[in-house]
């Protein structure tokens, strides 16, 4: 067999003569990642998640076969536009293709202006109008930039002294391979779905280490259709996230692990459940935001199988 410790993490190919066959043998094939090889089995993970092992003995033929071809994706504006649906402001407002928010301070996605085209007047007149649009509502100037589809008006809001800061990473993946990603850990338990926050879950998400301010309830739970999960154990909850589903995509937010329950495979645990959940109601890919300096959440997307899309930063007015 040509599979040697060299092939394990690639993508392999696997013929097995089936058990019990009679005397007129069947065959299957086994498709997937291959994840364990030792003299006497092999293991493939399959794309839903699935852990196959395989005697030597039944084996046929296997052999690496090349990876996937990469996926097309949707240009910046489009996932920008089905982002904004995952995460809603309490009030909004169109300037031709920029969306202005603003929920009482909570979160920088709900209390900016999203420029994902061209206002509907000239760009200084457009920026004006953002800065009255704000102050009306004791509120800083506020922008989320996405790059580098919107590279002229971050430009123009650095001119115009607009201080950049947060760069962020827009991550995607699909549901298929974030569940070949998350196999089952049955040892952590179930998790819990509810329609709306619990108070211990409430508890348990610390937007930027701190507590929830006044009114966040009502942004957390402003989409059509959210999941707020959670993880628990005796001691208490190990891990809360949300989800939700717009147009075909799963919005992952808030995943928060508790201190005494890291490194233990907790965040995993709570992204399989938000993929089941997501794919039960027809989304078929995922997406979140990480910060650039959050080194340890981007290494575990990575190992889900996530990629960057595209970046973005907030930009300010300096005072």
């Amino acid at each position: 067999m040509p599979l040697r410790a060299a092939d394990l993490g690639r993508r392999v190919v696997v013929r097995r003569r089936l058990p019990d066959s009679g005397p007129r043998p069947r065959y299957a094939d086994v498709l997937g990642e291959l994840v364990e090889l030792d003299d006497d089995t092999l293991t493939v993970r399959r794309r839903d998640g699935e852990l196959v092992t395989v005697a030597r003995a039944e084996i046929v033929a296997a052999k690496p076969v090349p990876p996937q071809a990469r996926r097309r994706w949707p240009d910046d504006r489009r996932l920008g536009e089905v982002a904004a649906l995952g995460w809603q402001a309490l009030e909004s407002e169109r300037l031709g293709d920029w969306l202005l928010r603003a929920s009482h301070g909570f979160t920088g996605r709900a209390n900016s202006l999203l420029p994902l085209g061209e206002p509907d007047r000239p760009l200084p007149a457009a920026l004006d109008f953002v800065t009255r649009w704000y102050a009306e509502r004791g509120l800083p100037p506020l922008a989320q930039v996405p790059l580098p589809l919107a590279a002229e008006v971050d430009a123009a809001l650095a001119a115009a002294g607009w201080r950049a800061f947060n760069p962020t990473d827009v991550l995607v993946a699909t549901i298929d391979d974030m569940l070949a990603a998350c196999p089952e850990q049955p040892a952590l338990g179930p998790v819990h779905h509810e329609h709306e926050p619990s108070a211990a879950w409430l508890a348990s998400y610390q937007y930027r280490g701190r507590p929830l301010p006044d009114g966040a309830i009502r942004v957390l739970t402003n989409v059509a259709d959210p999941t707020f999960a959670d993880l628990a154990d005796e001691e208490g909850l190990l891990g809360v996230a949300r989800g939700c589903v717009d147009e075909g995509w799963l919005g992952v937010t808030a995943l928060t692990v508790a201190e005494r329950a890291r490194r233990r495979g907790v965040a995993r645990v709570l992204m399989r459940a938000l993929a089941l959940w997501g794919r039960e109601r027809g989304a078929r890919r995922v997406y979140l935001q990480v910060a650039e300096d959050n080194a340890a959440a981007l290494g575990l997307y990575a190992g889900l199988g996530f990629i960057t899309h595209h970046r973005y930063h907030y930009r300010t007015l300096a005072r």
